[in-house]
C-alpha cells in the first residue's frame, strides 16, 4: 500500500505582514490627508502659493521628487502643508507629501514614494501658517 506524503508549505507570514503594513500605512496617510484650499482661502495669518509641476518620473520605494515655490513672508522653520491643487488624494496613489520652509520666503515640497510608481506631474498648493 502506497501512502501519499504530500507536504504542506507553511503560510508565508512574513510576506503577509509586510503587505499588511504597507496597506495600513497608506490608509493612515489617507486618513490624515489635508486638502489644502486654493489661493482665495488665504488670509493675513495663512500664506499661500502654488508650485510648478512636480513628478512625472519613475520613483523607487523611498525615492523622491521635489519642487520649490516662493512664499512671500514665510520664515524658515515655519510649519506648512501641501496638497495636490486638483484635489487628488496623493496618499491613495502611494506617495506622501512633505512641505518645509527651507529658507525665508521659500517652500520645498517633497513627494516620497511608498510603492514603486510614476507620480503624475501636478502642481501643489502650499499653505503656511504664521
Amino acid at each position: 500500500m502506497e501512502t501519499n506524503t504530500k507536504q504542506l508549505r507553511p503560510f508565508p507570514w512574513s510576506s503577509f505582514v509586510y503587505y499588511l503594513c504597507i496597506v495600513i500605512f497608506v490608509l493612515w496617510l489617507a486618513r490624515w490627508h489635508d486638502d489644502v484650499r486654493a489661493q482665495n482661502n488665504c488670509s493675513s495669518v495663512t500664506l499661500c502659493a502654488t508650485t510648478g509641476n512636480i513628478g512625472g518620473g519613475l520613483l523607487a520605494i523611498g525615492g523622491s521628487a521635489t519642487g520649490t515655490v516662493s512664499v512671500s513672508g514665510a520664515l524658515q522653520g515655519t510649519p506648512c502643508r501641501a496638497a495636490a491643487s486638483d484635489g487628488t488624494n496623493i496618499a491613495a496613489l502611494g506617495m506622501s507629501v512633505d512641505c518645509q520652509i527651507t529658507a525665508n520666503g521659500t517652500a520645498t515640497v517633497t513627494l516620497v514614494a511608498i510603492v514603486v510608481l510614476t507620480p503624475p506631474a501636478k502642481t501643489y498648493n502650499v499653505r503656511v501658517s504664521q
